[in-house]
């Protein structure tokens, strides 16, 4: 089961309820043994900078920060306390020719993807990463990059 708690103003063409079964459905895929309670943050380019310093050491934009947070027993199933931080500022800018919702989904699905243990420092891994998100991009109605 994932629970997902929405601070911040999502676009108006996508749902708080599309995004928690996203995350349920990702989520129940990569990481079945395990419940999922993750806040989202939807800020500015601002604070995520100061985020990203703050986290990560580094001075400078980015588009998502995903933290994997505490593991609790629950007497049989893990829960996992996590956050998502998405600069929807900087999805913006970093769209191209894609649609907002396109490049959205895009930092949404790569976080979702981070918390349920995918990482892109190994060359393999970041091609197995890529994958995972095609794969999920394309289960998703208007995730997908025009063209594909």
């Amino acid at each position: 089961m994932t629970s997902l708690e929405i601070q911040g103003d999502l676009p108006d063409s996508i749902s708080a309820d599309l995004l928690q079964n996203i995350a349920e459905h990702i989520l129940g895929l990569e990481a079945a043994d395990t419940d999922f309670e993750i806040a989202l943050l939807l800020t500015d380019s601002g604070q995520m900078r100061e985020y990203n310093r703050k986290f990560r050491g580094v001075d400078g934009f980015t588009d998502v920060l995903s933290f994997e947070g505490e593991v609790l027993d629950l007497g049989g199933r893990n829960l996992r306390l996590c956050d998502i931080i998405i600069d929807t500022n900087q999805v913006f800018r970093q769209k191209g020719q894609n649609t907002y919702n396109e490049e959205f989904w895009q930092v949404l699905i790569h976080a979702l993807l981070h918390l349920a243990g995918y990482d892109h420092i190994k060359p393999a891994d970041k091609k197995k990463m890529e994958d995972a998100e095609e794969n999920y991009r394309k289960q998703i109605p208007g995730a997908q990059k025009r063209g594909y």
